[in-house]
């Protein structure tokens, strides 16, 4: 790591009553609020009005989970009457990733778009993107302060990712109390996406010292109080904490990207529906003794900043954890068992996330890593 930088342009926030400051220094005129139905009917989307006035063009609030390319053309057809002149994403990554995407798109000439460059590869224009604002309502994507903007082809089954300077938020608001009201299932898959981006970029090939050192922390923070969010998931200092982990996760992965971990998941994802953070962090005990073969003292090192002995006891505590948050019930609920999850082993490996892990891996090791992780739940 003699050759490294570290660039994150992002303003950020950190503040209860977000919502109330989300005009505070911006000077944009024809704003377009993306987010979910949820927060139209929970009110929020009125209490951006009130923040915003006549400077908020328009909402859209059709974001679904994981979204998709068709669906995303479809609101870049729509908000392309409104001229907007920056974006405001609100909810979970779905909703910041949706907002990046657009942010893309609506530079571009009008016919262009997503569906038409990720699936006909028809190029773009080097055009800058829409500046984008983020206020995250989970605590796990820390998209608020990542240059990517993960959107899906469900007809195609594939997942792809946007990407460049551009695409970082120009400001990001975290506000806690926006998480309050989660239910326990998303609280955890969120929270197991944190703590994956955290790993994920420790054991990379892009690790620099200052990605490693947010990533030990978010992790010094997030495995604590995740459990602990589970019992207690009103305790607003808790649902504080763990945004910070998120956020620093975040940050460090906006250098390095994801791994083998990731890499994994898509598939899982895109066959079973099996939640983002569950399908990225059910094997993280595994791929963390895999890459500690190979170790060149960081992974060493971050056992011992947390607490343990060496990789292996902190394999063990990883386990303990993914069992004590009840990992395994996500994987009966979506009815997936060992054999459906190995059937898919050969689409685990994603060309720019296995390349990133620390130590290469084949078909070969992925089915062993697999077939362990699911063994342990």
């Amino acid at each position: 790591m003699d050759n490294w930088s570290f660039y994150n342009p992002t303003h950020i926030e950190f503040c209860p009553e977000g919502l109330d400051r989300a005009s505070s220094g911006i000077n944009y005129q024809r704003i377009a609020l993306i987010t979910t139905p949820g927060f139209t009917k929970r009110g929020v989307v009125t209490h951006m009005k009130r923040a915003l006035g006549d400077r908020l063009a328009t909402v859209c609030d059709t974001v679904q989970p994981n979204p998709d390319i068709d669906a995303i053309d479809n609101t870049a057809e729509r908000l392309r009457h409104v001229d907007p002149d920056c974006l405001i994403g609100l909810g979970g990554g779905s909703s910041l990733d949706t907002a990046k995407a657009l942010a893309r798109i609506l530079t571009q000439p009008e016919e262009a778009t997503l569906s038409g460059h990720l699936r006909a590869g028809l190029s773009l224009e080097n055009e800058r993107a829409l500046p984008v604002i983020t206020i995250p309502t989970t605590a796990g994507t820390g998209a608020e302060v990542t240059p990517f903007a993960t959107v899906w082809d469900f007809r195609e089954r594939k997942k792809h990712s946007l990407t460049g300077n551009d695409l970082f938020p120009i400001k990001a608001i975290l506000d806690p109390t926006l998480t309050l009201c989660l239910p326990e299932s998303l609280t955890i898959s969120s929270g197991l996406d944190a703590i994956s981006h955290a790993f994920e970029s420790v054991w990379n090939k892009n690790a620099n010292p200052v990605s490693i050192g947010l990533a030990t922390q978010s992790l010094a923070i997030s495995l604590k109080t995740l459990p602990e969010l589970k019992n207690r998931s009103h305790d607003r200092a808790n649902r504080s904490a763990m945004m910070s982990a998120s956020l620093l996760a975040g940050m460090a992965i906006s250098q390095t990207r994801t791994a083998l971990a990731h890499s994994i998941s898509y598939p899982l994802t895109l066959g079973f529906d099996l939640p983002h953070g569950i399908a990225c962090s059910f094997a993280l005990p595994e791929i963390l003794k895999y890459n500690a073969e190979v170790d060149d003292g960081r992974l060493k090192q971050l056992a011992q900043s947390l607490g343990h002995a060496d990789t292996l006891v902190l394999a063990d505590a990883l386990n303990r954890l993914l069992l004590n948050l009840n990992v395994p019930r996500f994987f009966s609920t979506y009815g997936l068992k060992e054999e459906q999850i190995l059937s898919l082993v050969h689409n685990m490996l994603t060309p720019g996330r296995a390349d990133n892990n620390m130590r290469p891996a084949n078909v070969s090791d992925v089915c062993t890593i697999v077939r362990d992780a699911f063994q342990c739940l």
